[in-house]
């Protein structure tokens, strides 16, 4: 399982890792940036019975069993998400005073209480015993570069997760091994790299969960179109780099193996928030209706991505059109037309993407949101069905 970075969006993969868990699939590896960085340690550092009672300590206990849409919920989320960024997060961050130094700076934030919660939650021992391997990513502040941290090869500590969290300019960068390294989501916001381009063998079932969604509907507010620029700029990293270093996955392993065709398969999922979150700041909406949320959509889409087998090597998973509960598996690629032959996908308007929100109320449905959680089928659902589209 790989988990991108975004902050407080990060209590999605708290319930898609639930939902993962009741299936008692075995689970090798755990990689991730930022706060998914966190979400990965939590996993890896525990034992599994008491993996989501850590999940749930570490986002202050959200009540997603409880959660219930309320009317101006988007004005409460700004509302959240500005006292986030005046007082900071319970057990997470709180301002750091500024330095008296004018060429002296650190950070907005001070991440001392996160660290502290990070210590008390993790046992590093367990993490670094190989039993589930993890991947760290980090960024070279100075070259830019990706730097990835293995279990297998190094002992991650607590100081590698604080620097995979240092996004400048709200956190500190930190230093290590002579390099001051900062958030792996500056360069690989969900780190599969070093799960892809392992030499492992047989076939590989791989989870990624992006926490923004490349694909949404054109904005029609200033804020919206924050929202859908933050989005796109870390979607399309995951997505490009997805599928082309899925591609090349199947290509080395034709060349070494001889094999007609690889087995692999990926899934992507990804929050799609509703107008229930602040536009461009919801990564910063830290409130416990929040977290419970996005929890209860994590938890909804790993259920139903957990229920299907697909054929293609590299699948997204998302709502299907209308904002109807039922939803759709859809393969990356381009549609194929009655001769066989591959076409391009036609463009997707605004009106066909899903409601907004795990509830998908029209009340708070905004159309110039990205699309949201909704509720998810059973599997067997006749209505559901591959579209062979991206």
């Amino acid at each position: 399982m790989v988990f991108a970075g975004g902050l407080g969006l990060a209590a999605y993969h708290a319930g898609a890792y639930q939902a993962f868990s009741r299936r008692s699939t075995p689970l090798h590896w755990v990689a991730g940036s930022s706060a998914g960085a966190v979400t990965a340690a939590l996993i890896a550092g525990n034992r599994s019975e008491k993996r989501i009672e850590r999940l749930r300590a570490f986002w202050n206990f959200p009540p997603p069993e409880n959660y219930r849409p309320v009317a101006w919920r988007h004005l409460y989320g700004w509302i959240g998400a500005l006292g986030t960024r005046l007082i900071g997060s319970r057990g997470h961050f709180h301002p750091r005073m500024p330095s008296m130094d004018p060429f002296v700076f650190r950070s907005l934030y001070d991440l001392s209480p996160m660290r502290e919660r990070i210590e008390s939650l993790i046992d590093f021992d367990r993490l670094n015993t190989g039993e589930i391997r993890i991947s760290v990513a980090t960024t070279d502040i100075e070259t830019g570069e990706p730097v990835i941290f293995d279990s297998s090869k190094t002992r991650i500590e607590v100081d590698h997760l604080m620097a995979s969290c240092g996004f400048l300019p709200e956190f500190a960068p930190v230093e290590l091994g002579g390099r001051l390294l900062g958030d792996g989501g500056l360069s690989l916001n969900a780190p599969f790299d070093p799960v892809l381009d392992s030499a492992m063998e047989g076939d590989l079932l791989m989870y990624v969960l992006d926490l923004y969604a490349r694909d949404g509907a054109p904005p029609n507010s200033l804020e919206a179109a924050l929202e859908r620029k933050n989005d796109l700029l870390f979607g399309n990293q995951t997505f490009l780099r997805l599928k082309y270093c899925a591609e090349l996955r199947r290509a080395r392993r034709k060349l070494e193996d001889n094999a007609s065709d690889s087995r692999d398969r990926i899934i992507l999922l990804s929050y799609r928030p509703g107008a229930e979150e602040p536009g461009p700041e919801k990564s910063f909406e830290l409130s416990s209706a929040a977290l419970a949320q996005r929890w209860n959509a994590g938890t909804l889409d790993m259920d139903y991505a957990m229920g299907f087998s697909p054929d293609e090597q590299l699948v997204a998973v998302r709502r299907k059109e209308g904002g109807s509960p039922s939803q759709s598996v859809e393969p990356v690629g381009r549609r194929a037309n009655m001769n066989g032959k591959r076409e391009p996908e036609p463009p997707r308007r605004g009106e066909d993407l899903p409601g907004a929100g795990p509830h998908a109320d029209p009340k708070l449905t905004d159309p110039g949101k990205t699309p949201g959680t909704g509720m998810l089928p059973e599997t067997k659902d006749p209505n559901q069905s591959p579209t062979g589209s991206w």
